[in-house]
């Protein structure tokens, strides 16, 4: 078995990180897989301080590569000035997992090229939208999802028929310029009908009441069965015009509705590519033997409909009859069960870290 690869680590514990399970995981579970060695730095201090540290490093140690994390530009770029000089000027290849494809994409893809990177990770693992980056960057591209299971922390806490909650949800509202609104909408409808079906719901896209990785592994325990989306839009770019489109649309639309979104800015849209992907809810949820109900969709190849989730169409046609189906023991258990066997199988850190090894092995 080859050594493992000495890897520089940038990370941003931000505040807004704390209920965003996946950029907690990704540091924790590299620091501790065998297949690397890690010396991790909290980039989110001041950028002369950062600099500095990241220039000793630089000068006094060899990395095999240098990893930058979600964090370190998702929402918002936290690599700046000193440390960014100090991290473009190491010689080691660099791989950066990209965070939100969906904005800032021009300066993001401007930030990986004056890096230099040599492997972008993407949360897709289309190859339409991997073509797009290659296209773009000339580097390698890889698509592994944005987060994986930690077992020690997700995992069955109590029996489903123990569970107070019958459904639950946590979600962000999505900017209309993604195509759809489904986040919103599950939440709504399922908000809604869950007094008339005599259901114990707790549901929310209020950013307020979203949960720290601790907390949320609990709640997921705590309910029978969540909702779910597939993560990502409809039309995937790298220049953002039809996000720069919609901002602009938006000084003589203050109230947008998604049916006039779609005829505006989507009606003549040639040749989308989509980008949805897993999320990591989907992930956690099914490393607690959690029910879920999810909107049908591919979910990165990893559940599939009747398989592994209670389908839930676009038009909610059928919300009753999914309602009436989590009533079903032996269907809600064969289907916890084999998504809880694809999240451990499949979907571990330790499974995913193993595939990033894999691919930036030969660029070291």
């Amino acid at each position: 078995m080859a050594p493992p690869l000495s890897i520089l680590l940038l990370y941003a514990a931000t505040p807004g990180s704390r209920t965003l399970s996946y950029q907690r995981g990704w540091p924790r579970e590299l620091a501790r897989h065998p297949r690397f060695r890690v010396t991790g730095v909290d980039i989110a201090g001041h950028p002369m301080a950062v600099g500095a540290r990241l220039a000793g490093l630089g000068l006094t140690r060899r990395f095999d590569a240098v990893v930058l994390l979600h964090s370190v530009f998702s929402n918002g770029r936290e690599l700046h000035w000193w440390a960014f000089d100090a991290v473009r000027r190491l010689t080691a290849p660099k791989a950066y997992f990209i965070g939100n494809e969906y904005k800032l994409m021009p300066e993001k893809m401007e930030f990986a090229e004056q890096l230099g990177i040599a492997l972008l990770v993407s949360q897709s693992e289309s190859p339409r939208v991997h073509a797009l980056y290659r296209q773009r960057l000339k580097c390698e591209v890889a698509g592994i999802p944005n987060t994986g299971l930690d077992p020690d922390l997700f995992f069955p806490r109590r029996p489903r028929a123990e569970r107070p909650i019958d459904i639950g949800y946590r979600g962000l509202e999505a900017p209309l310029y993604l195509g759809h609104d489904e986040k919103t909408e599950i939440a709504r409808r399922w908000a809604e009908a869950a007094p008339r079906l005599g259901l114990a719901a707790d549901i929310s896209t209020d950013p307020g009441q979203r949960f720290t990785e601790e907390a949320w592994a609990e709640f997921l325990s705590r309910c029978k069965a969540q909702l779910g989306t597939e993560a990502g839009g409809d039309y995937f770019e790298i220049d953002d015009r039809t996000r720069h489109r919609f901002h602009a649309w938006l000084e003589d639309h203050p109230h947008p509705t998604l049916a006039a979104v779609r005829q505006d800015l989507f009606r003549d849209y040639p040749d989308p590519v989509p980008i949805r992907i897993v999320s990591g809810r989907q992930v956690e949820a099914a490393g607690t033997k959690t029910v879920q109900v999810l909107m049908r969709g591919e979910y990165g190849g990893y559940f599939a409909a009747d398989e592994h989730y209670i389908p839930l169409e676009k038009d909610f046609s059928n919300l009753d009859e999914a309602a009436q189906r989590l009533r079903d023991d032996a269907l809600c258990d064969r289907l916890t069960e084999n998504a809880y066997a694809v999240a451990h199988d499949r979907l571990t850190y330790a499974k995913l870290l193993d595939r990033f090894a894999d691919r930036l092995q030969p660029l070291v």
